[in-house]
């Protein structure tokens, strides 16, 4: 039997470096220096594919590795953590770091327990990561490699999502999706389907297998689709599809309504949310973790959850727990007006073979609010905040899925936004107790089909911490129930005429793309907005054609009044929204 070290020298000897690495409880550290950041990237898959491997931690260093930042970034949080380790801010039973809809949704779930809980988030708001700038799709759970933890909690994930949608009050729909499958899918093998072999072979084999691959995962409802029913279900698609799969489980949201959902009804239930707080080391003392150093001070606690996303590396390597190296891969996303819905009745994709081994493909998906997206991309990058968009990545995207959907008008293009996941080498999911920290807990490596996982990687990270110790017993006042903002788009005219009579703000129309009125934006702010953009992510304000370019300001000069701070002092995002003195302000 071939040894672990072998494997992991074997792949090594492959490149003319000077490589070397270390083995400790399955975690395989690769040490040295290379050329390009793909060979670096490479190399982590590489050793991340080893079977026994249970995680990288890839310390090799490309030749244009940071380190001046890195360094920069070391020596402010360990002024920081000198600064605040002393400033005592309260005693937790759980502190939870990152407030994405992982974090969230952890939070959310053990808020129904009789527990002390505090959830610290270096943004301005939740949601402000990976979470926003995805396409909301709930994937069903084909795709998934068996043996993963992926594939055990998209299925139960998906699954709970009528529930979580029905106590929160979020906008969920189960639209299906629709896989395409043209002449272009085997386009790398016709060599080897010679003459109606290939046409065969595209209507009937390739949909089976892809059927049987999904019944495998646990995925129900699977159907082949041919001729005119395909045109049927999507009138506007491509002529040349021969069959296509439907998956009726696969559903859509807005990711960032959800987490906002899970945040507030947490924070109902007792959850401390501490917003613009950064974690910059941790209090330590026979390898368990006795306080979170923050830039505000320390939260003592008994338990760490680690949901910090495409930070939760950095984090572990704060706490001694280091199991595992982030390498961050961003997707751009194509926003088009919803004056394109109707094209689009499901989560369309065309099936090529092979696939990416990254990638589930994209396609075109609706939106809960009717707008249509295209995407996305998945692209290797250094950098962690690199949310860029390019117009070469502009016009792949456009030619890339435009065979779905030929005729489809892309003058109507809106908006286009990047995110950055955030997957570990050994590309699954990462939910386990540290191996060197006795009540350290990872929830790393969420990437698709993170978001529609989400409920069950909550209910997986609780079942997690009940092993490690923690005691769970069940408050009677929990309530699980969550209410959103009326929207005045969607109110019934009597109900809304009746609410202007009683509140005028009801009637004051501040972003007329979405109708939006000032008695929303106002509510938002109540329950926790402080910048435009968390405006937006509650409201829809400044989503609509225009993308804000009327209503900014009137949002802006709303939340310096409801604030009680200057107009030149509010928040777009992180920053603030004026670079300047603001006319007319003293």
């Amino acid at each position: 039997m071939v040894s672990l070290e072998s494997k992991v020298n074997k792949i090594l000897k492959k490149y003319p470096y000077n490589l070397s690495f270390e083995i400790k409880d399955q975690i395989v550290f690769l040490y040295g220096e290379v050329e390009k950041y793909e060979e670096w990237v490479e190399i982590g898959l590489s050793i991340g594919k080893i079977k026994e491997v249970e995680g990288v931690v890839n310390k090799i260093k490309w030749k244009d590795f940071p380190e001046e930042k890195t360094k920069a970034k070391e020596e402010h949080r360990r002024r920081i953590f000198k600064e605040n380790k002393e400033k005592i801010l309260g005693e937790y039973d759980v502190v939870i770091i990152g407030g994405g809809i992982i974090g969230a949704g952890i939070a959310r779930e053990l808020s129904r327990y009789d527990l002390k809980i505090a959830l610290l988030e270096k943004a301005p708001d939740v949601a402000t990561g990976a979470t926003k700038a995805n396409n909301g799709m709930i994937h069903p759970g084909v795709a998934p490699p068996k043996n993963t933890l992926k594939r055990k909690l998209n299925i139960k994930g998906n699954a709970l999502y009528d529930k979580w949608a029905d106590e929160l009050g979020f906008k969920f729909r189960r639209v299906g999706s629709l896989w395409l499958i043209t002449p272009r899918t085997l386009k790398k093998y016709r060599k080897y389907l010679p003459g109606p072999l290939y046409t065969l072979t595209l209507k009937y084999i390739f949909p089976w297998l892809v059927k049987i691959k999904g019944m495998r995962n646990g995925v129900k409802g699977i159907k082949i689709i041919r001729g005119k029913t395909i045109f049927d279900m999507e009138p506007y698609v491509t002529k040349d599809a021969v069959a296509a799969v439907y998956v009726p489980s696969t559903g859509i949201v807005d990711p960032y309504e959800v987490a906002i959902a899970l945040a507030e009804n947490a924070q109902e239930n007792g959850v401390e949310i501490h917003l613009k707080t950064e974690v910059v080391g941790f209090l330590k003392e026979d390898n368990s973790i006795k306080g979170v150093v923050t830039d505000r001070g320390t939260f003592l606690c008994k338990y760490v959850v680690n949901a910090a996303g495409i930070y939760a590396d950095e984090i572990a390597e704060l706490a001694g727990a280091r199991e595992y190296t982030i390498h961050p891969r961003k997707g751009v996303e194509l926003m088009f007006h919803k004056d394109t819905g109707h094209l689009v009745n499901h989560c369309i994709s065309e099936l090529f073979y092979p696939q990416h081994p990254t990638t589930k493909g994209g396609g075109l998906n609706p939106t809960v609010h009717g707008n249509i997206m295209w995407g996305p991309t998945a692209v290797e990058v250094p950098d962690k905040e690199d949310v860029s968009v390019t117009r070469e990545e502009i016009e792949f995207i456009l030619e890339k899925y435009s065979t779905i959907i030929p005729e489809f008008p892309k003058d109507q293009l809106i908006r286009y936004f990047a995110g950055v996941r955030a997957p570990t080498f050994t590309e699954d999911f990462i939910i386990r107790p540290a191996k060197w920290v006795k009540n350290f807990l990872h929830v790393a490596g969420i990437q698709s089909p993170g978001l529609a996982s989400a409920p069950a990687i909550a209910k997986y990270a609780i079942e997690q911490l009940r092993k490690m110790g923690l005691k769970l017993k069940e408050k009677p006042q929990f309530n699980p129930k969550r209410s959103s903002i009326p929207r005045t788009e969607e109110l019934p005219v009597e109900e809304l005429n009746k609410m202007i009579k009683e509140n005028s703000k009801w009637g004051n129309i501040i972003c007329t793309c979405e109708t939006v009125s000032e008695a929303e934006i106002v509510e938002a702010i109540k329950r926790g907005a402080q910048t435009v953009d968390a405006i937006k992510r509650r409201t829809r304000a400044g989503m609509g054609t225009c993308q804000g370019s009327y209503c900014t300001i009137k949002i802006a000069e709303i939340l310096a009044r409801e604030l009680n701070v200057p107009l030149r002092e509010v928040l777009k995002e992180k920053g603030k929204l004026f670079n300047g003195p603001v006319r007319g302000e003293d």
